[in-house]
């Protein structure tokens, strides 16, 4: 996460915080433990019903994981595209073997070591976009569990507030002055589900499927530009038809110096 983003968070936070506590005359009263508690233990019981535990804990790394880096270095596997095709044009699949150490990325890595075992073109179209399509299905499920966590945090705050109400219609029969603060602190836990819901839970399934979808292109990147080398495209076409899937802006991130490949990516070293 780079500096803007962290101090637009906060900037966002303290405006938020500043108008609650001016909103009342006792702030304190947002503050209620056991609504909090129902709301996150209901909202975690329900998705462990509805997802396997091992699902659930890997879409928490992939949300570490898009908290990384704002944008994927498509532009540096670009310019190591460019190269592996200059490679190739000097050298054939000689010189393509013997980057394959230097490689760091699994995609990437697979797909130069398919073309040095000679597939034919379709075989390896055929395999690298069955890859794309699986990891991009994959990948979406896990995070739509953010989306299911979205839809049932308000769902248990209500559920907080009847329960809150059902102990305050006990207690109007004993002392009927507590009645109002009662009901304050039952409607604070429907607070905590819809702002757990759309401050957490929404705002992190739509980070992690941008991130997702920024995968996808660089691992479709990859797939054209081992096709480009399959068909002896000439490097410098290779590079420029790969530009395509960046905007201008981000031009000036690819670099053309004789790397074998750039670095893992902030995914894990997987495109």
């Amino acid at each position: 996460m780079n500096v803007a983003t962290l101090i637009g968070i906060i900037f966002g936070m303290a405006v938020l915080g500043f108008a609650t506590w001016f909103s009342t005359a006792s702030a304190w009263v947002f503050l209620n433990g056991p609504g909090l508690a129902i709301v996150l233990g209901g909202t975690a019981a329900a998705t462990f019903i509805c997802y396997p535990m091992r699902e659930v804990a890997r879409v928490f790394q992939i949300f570490l994981i898009a908290l990384g880096r704002e944008e994927l270095p498509i532009g540096e596997y670009i310019g190591a595209l460019h190269n592996l095709a200059d490679a190739a044009s000097r050298g054939g699949t000689m010189r393509l073997e013997k980057k394959l150490p230097g490689i760091e990325n699994e995609f990437m890595k697979d797909a130069v070591q398919m073309l040095v075992d000679g597939y034919p073109r379709e075989e390896l179209r055929e395999i690298l976009d069955t890859r794309i399509h699986q990891t991009y299905e994959q990948e979406m499920s896990a995070a739509g569990i953010y989306r299911t966590m979205a839809r049932l945090a308000p769902a248990f705050g209500i559920i907080g507030t009847l329960i809150g109400l059902i102990g305050m219609m006990q207690a109007m029969g004993s002392n009927l002055r507590e009645i109002g603060p009662a009901m304050a602190t039952a409607l604070t836990t429907t607070l905590y589900g819809i702002l757990l819901a759309n401050m957490v839970f929404l705002p992190i399934a739509v980070k992690v499927e941008k991130r997702i979808e920024e995968r996808a292109i660089l691992m479709s990147v990859i797939r054209d530009g081992m096709l480009f080398i399959k068909d002896r495209t000439p490097a410098l076409i290779v590079l420029d038809k790969l530009k395509a899937y960046l905007p201008p802006r981000r031009w000036g991130s690819i670099s053309v110096s004789r790397k074998a490949a750039p670095a893992r990516p902030a995914s894990g070293g997987r495109a």
